[in-house]
């Protein structure tokens, strides 16, 4: 079986190639998915986060994620602590994911930090997704209903494109239309199969 890592900064358009590629039939195991249902109330992630951050829920009761994010993207420390605590147990779901679909030939892994959290170790190949840094602004602004300020000081916590770049086997320019998009994903998906 041959994994595919599909990674990209916040707001590259990652997410889309993922339901794109899933549209057409094959398994992808979402980091981010998991991360949310580990943290979901009652699961383990849950109590983790209580444990270690305090009060941040909302009133139904659930992770408050603005509130979370207040905390741990403002103090390094925080991230590192949240991130000690949770990868360990996100990397033991998505190795059960991927173990889920052994009878499939190609599987894709989709984690926005592929690269940071060493995620790239479990792929064969990786689809890196990336758009301008004017686009990604943008697209964070609409999509989180924030500031600029805020939209950079995410991206400046991030892996530069650049860097990624370096490290992946396909890189797809994602600036204009989703036709376009779809176009270059299935361009690289039949090379990929091809292999």
């Amino acid at each position: 079986m041959k994994v595919v890592g599909i990674t990209g900064s916040i707001a590259s358009g990652k997410s889309e190639v993922s339901k794109y590629i899933s549209s057409k039939g094959y398994k992808i195991t979402d980091a981010d998915c998991i991360s949310r249902n580990i943290t979901k109330k009652g699961n383990i992630g849950y109590k983790v986060i209580i444990d270690n951050f305090g009060h941040v829920i909302d009133k139904s009761e659930e992770i408050d994620r603005k509130k979370l994010s207040n905390i741990v993207f403002n103090d390094s420390k925080q991230l590192e602590k949240l991130n000690s605590l949770l990868h360990p147990l996100i990397f033991e779901e998505i190795d059960k994911n991927i173990e889920a679909f052994n009878k499939e030939k190609t599987v894709f892994l989709d984690a926005p930090l592929l690269f940071e959290t060493m995620l790239y170790k479990k792929c064969d190949e990786i689809i890196l997704i990336y758009c301008d840094e004017k686009t990604q602004i943008q697209r964070i602004i609409l999509r989180d209903n924030t500031d600029e300020e805020k939209a950079r000081l995410i991206i400046e916590k991030q892996m530069s494109v650049e860097e990624k770049m370096k490290k992946s086997n396909y890189i797809v320019e994602n600036n204009t239309t989703l036709d376009k998009l779809y176009f270059k994903i299935d361009e690289v998906l039949n090379i990929i199969i091809r292999d």
